[in-house]
């Protein structure tokens, strides 16, 4: 008998965290077939030796890390399996993140970082929109790597537009984000053609407002701070339990670099109309832009009035 299947099965969604995860219940969707959630057991959800097999060999082509055979019935849930990963998930500290592979019938979906620079909270999105939909998040330079973060919403644009026209040359193109990241999903538009959807999100709508930083426009912190901070993220749920120390300084210096650019941001000329989704955002689109708005309530509206722009 298999003792992984004696492990607690979470049948309920978890989102994934931080990159690894996020990389992992990617590759789970695809070989199981359906989303599962950071905490639910691999092979008591339907997983088998065979797919386990496809898991191990995928962590090699993407890695270089040749797991053990037995590292499923070890590690049965991405949550676990993820901790193996992360010392090695370099890789995935780029600006671009696959959330969602979809059916290849739509375009993809690209959503921009917020504030804090992370792009968790669009996992849910995606799970909600459905398997067929392709998503993408782009995350803050600098959040997961000692790369030196963007400090000008332009600079921010430019360096994504590369990173979405190297998996998308051409259009057309879906882009959103959520605060800071409506700015730059604008100044991407800009900066690309055929682009069919510039999508403002309320932050409220993805999830509750927990992302640990919602105080810090108030009141920034102190470095010696931080390592409480991370600890708090780490009861609360908001982090993996081993994420690297260094994890919450990057968090304030990526946060600090938007803060800087949305401050100091000079839109350029775009004529095609925004579709904002709940409230607008905090920061302010450019007063000559053209809004749709979609009254989205906390309630699961988002999704549905998502599929019926993009199809």
């Amino acid at each position: 008998m298999n003792p992984a299947l004696n492990e607690p099965i979470d049948t309920g969604y978890q989102r994934p965290r931080d990159p690894a995860e996020i990389w992992l219940a990617r590759l789970w969707q695809d070989v199981l077939g359906f989303a599962v959630g950071i905490r639910e057991n691999f092979f008591g959800v339907g997983g088998n030796s065979l797919d386990a097999a496809r898991v191990i060999d995928a962590v090699m082509v993407e890695f270089g890390v040749q797991l053990p055979l037995n590292v499923l019935t070890e590690h049965p849930t991405v949550e676990r399996l993820a901790t193996v990963l992360r010392d090695h998930a370099e890789a995935l500290s780029g600006p671009l993140v696959a959330i969602q592979d979809g059916d290849g019938t739509r375009p993809p979906l690209f959503l921009v970082h917020p504030d804090n620079g992370q792009v968790g909270p669009y996992c849910r999105l995606a799970h909600a929109l459905g398997e067929e939909f392709a998503v993408f998040g782009v995350q803050a330079v600098g959040l997961y790597s000692d790369a030196e973060p963007r400090r000008t919403v332009p600079a921010m644009a430019a360096a994504y537009v590369d990173a979405v026209r190297a998996v998308r040359p051409t259009g057309p193109y879906l882009l959103g984000g959520c605060a800071i990241g409506a700015a730059i999903a604008y100044e991407m538009a800009a900066r690309l053609d055929d682009v069919r959807l510039v999508a403002a999100i309320d932050t409220g709508l993805l999830e509750p407002p927990d992302t640990g930083t919602e105080s810090w426009s108030q009141q920034p912190p102190r470095q010696p701070d931080l390592p409480k901070i991370l600890a708090s993220w780490q009861e609360r749920d908001l982090v993996p339990h081993d994420v690297a120390p260094e994890f919450a300084a990057r968090s304030l210096r990526v946060w600090q670099a938007n803060q800087d650019a949305v401050r100091d941001w000079r839109p350029s000329p775009y004529t095609e109309p925004i579709d904002v989704f709940g409230q607008p955002p905090a920061t302010a689109l450019p007063a000559t832009a053209v809004q749709r708005r979609h009254e989205c309530g906390a309630d699961g509206q988002l999704p549905g009035a998502l599929r019926e722009l993009i199809g």
